[in-house]
């Protein structure tokens, strides 16, 4: 996602809380009846059914969910589960007695018989948060969800962590002269807007995907089609459209119309696109862009302001693949996700517009990381079990330094071997969940070299260099010595790293390898001229900031 959302200001803002590895949410099949949206306050209806895996010994399994009714719950055994196969109707669910507190529901299980039950919840009210039932910017009514980071739970009872993932299908019945959009495409193969001839709207399941990017969106929606056929990789046909508000259709077009190009190039770069369809749509979000699987929501006001948000859609389609396909295990290290998606759309800028674009959004990014308050904290802070406030993790860390650690990487192992790195990567962590050290062991096997000592400190401390260069001049040796000190805070480690000087006599410039490993580095440039300039990294991939105004450069 793009941009800091307001607080949560109604409902009890969910904690991250405590998830056992011997429950595994499998699939997620949710029927909304969202007719109760128009009136006040709005109200919505729903049952959900989970199928969920359940070790031997486990009785009971705890379900996220908070500020809506139960009106039920029924439990049984999983259609296609060991102890259901040719035992037919064995899968027939009985009322249970349950306990709904604290922003949970918890529900016995050990009369399931089988090792994959089905958890059906019935419930209805008005959500205090994340089914955004509101008039949008223009006075009418819609209903949007919008779930980051754990938020799924104020409408869908859920394992509502990033590690459980697990397939989605939705039911869906709206207002006459609603449309519906959802992960998933149309399960009854009509086109995406033409209303079900009985009323009811049904998607296709999902491949398994994490809670917060499951997601309905309803209302008075136009659509105009993108690409009705991206290229998807290996052949494959991805429909791309956008839906928005009739009056900004056309305002919207100019962010919106290269989104079929970029899902083709990430297509190339990456991997084939992991879903079905790509859908764009005008929302009641928080967040400037919500990278909900296969339906990606935007800011309904950026956009009826007729404001240019092309990088946002870049980010947003990039997410398709980093942090919804292959998604972060755990809330520190999100970077992952978004410092993915940051860097990722500045590499589809670079490819079409230019490395000038592309370094002009890298150098942006560094002024905003720097100037930020936030190199305090390492990019993941693995001491931080149990986050307080998650919202803080939308920070110039995930963002924008994650996205100049990857360009980091991909200087220091060429572009080769750190586009296969990030491929191997990818491929192993495809509809699942991912560490950084599983990025680390990817990207060594790649360039065939220990990244241990980088990770290390840029990926689990805080800061990064700041430099001093100074220059003097030893005559006797006819040589220039320029000294380079690490003058960052002494709780920041001091960092080992290689780069260049560009020394620049009458116009002509000469690079001089340097191999950084100290507070203080000196490098001889032997000759009987005084540098006019010299330079330090002069190609822009090393994270550093200046001590001072001179400190990228020593000047004659």
């Amino acid at each position: 996602m793009t941009a800091e959302p307001p607080p949560i200001e109604a409902g009890r803002k969910p904690a991250p809380g405590d998830y056992p590895d011997d429950v595994d949410a499998l699939h997620y099949t949710v029927e909304l009846d969202l007719r109760g949206a128009l009136s006040t306050p709005p109200v919505i209806a729903g049952t959900a059914w989970l199928d969920v895996a359940v070790a031997p010994g486990r009785d009971t399994v705890a379900l996220d969910f908070t500020g809506l009714r139960v009106l039920g719950v029924r439990v049984g055994r999983a259609p296609g589960s060991a102890m259901t196969q040719g035992n037919a109707g064995s899968n027939a669910t009985h009322d249970v007695a349950f306990r709904y507190d604290e922003g949970r529901i918890h529900i016995p299980v050990r009369d399931a018989g089988s090792d994959t039950v089905r958890i059906e919840v019935r419930y209805d009210g008005t959500p205090d948060d994340a089914l955004i039932i509101r008039d949008n910017v223009h006075g009418t009514r819609t209903a949007f969800a919008d779930n980051w980071p754990n938020r799924t739970r104020f409408w869908i009872p859920s394992i509502d962590h990033p590690s459980d993932k697990a397939g989605v299908s939705f039911v869906v019945r709206a207002p006459d002269g609603w449309t519906v959009i959802a992960n998933g495409p149309r399960a009854d193969g009509r086109p995406p807007t033409e209303p079900p001839a009985d009323g009811v709207w049904r998607f296709e399941p999902t491949a398994p995907i994490p809670t917060y990017t499951m997601v309905v969106g309803a209302g008075p929606l136009t659509e105009t089609v993108i690409d009705d056929c991206a290229e998807g990789g290996e052949g494959r046909c991805v429909p791309t459209r956008l839906y928005t508000f009739a009056s900004d259709s056309a305002k919207a077009w100019p962010s919106f119309r290269r989104a079929g190009e970029m899902l083709a190039y990430y297509s190339r770069l990456i991997a084939p696109y992991p879903y079905a369809k790509l859908d764009h749509a005008q929302s009641a979000t928080a967040f400037g862009g919500m990278e909900n699987v296969g339906a990606i929501f935007y800011s309904e006001q950026a956009i009826a302001r007729g404001q240019d948000i092309e990088v946002t859609v870049a980010h947003e389609i990039a997410h398709q693949w980093f942090g919804n396909s292959a998604t972060q295990r755990n809330w520190q290290h999100l970077w992952l996700s978004e410092g993915f998606a940051t860097y990722f759309a500045s590499l589809f800028f670079e490819e079409t517009d230019g490395p000038e674009v592309f370094r002009a959004q890298l150098e942006q990014a560094r002024a905003q990381y720097l100037g930020s308050g936030d190199a305090h904290l390492p990019l993941v802070d693995t001491t931080a079990t149990l986050l307080p406030d998650l919202f803080a993790l939308l920070n110039t860390n995930s963002y924008q330094k994650g996205a100049l650690v990857l360009h980091m990487l991909r200087g220091i192992l060429g572009d080769d071997a750190f586009f296969d790195g990030i491929r191997a990567y990818y491929r192993a962590h495809s509809h699942g969940n991912a560490l950084s050290v599983d990025l680390q062991r990817a990207l060594e096997q790649a360039g065939g070299r220990d990244l241990g000592e980088f990770f290390r400190q840029w990926v689990y401390s805080p800061g990064h260099p700041i430099l001093r260069l100074s220059q003097t001049r030893d005559d006797a040796a006819g040589a220039t010595i320029v000294t380079i000190e690490q003058v960052q805070p002494a709780e920041w480690p001091v960092f080992h790293f290689d780069t260049e000087l560009l020394v620049t006599h009458g116009g002509e410039g000469t690079r001089v390898p340097v191999s950084v490993r100290g507070r203080t580095t000196t490098v001889r440039i032997p000759g009987t001229r005084v540098p006019d300039r010299t330079d330090l990294d002069p190609d822009g991939w090393l994270l550093y900031q200046p001590a001072d105004a001179g400190g990228s450069a020593v000047p004659r």
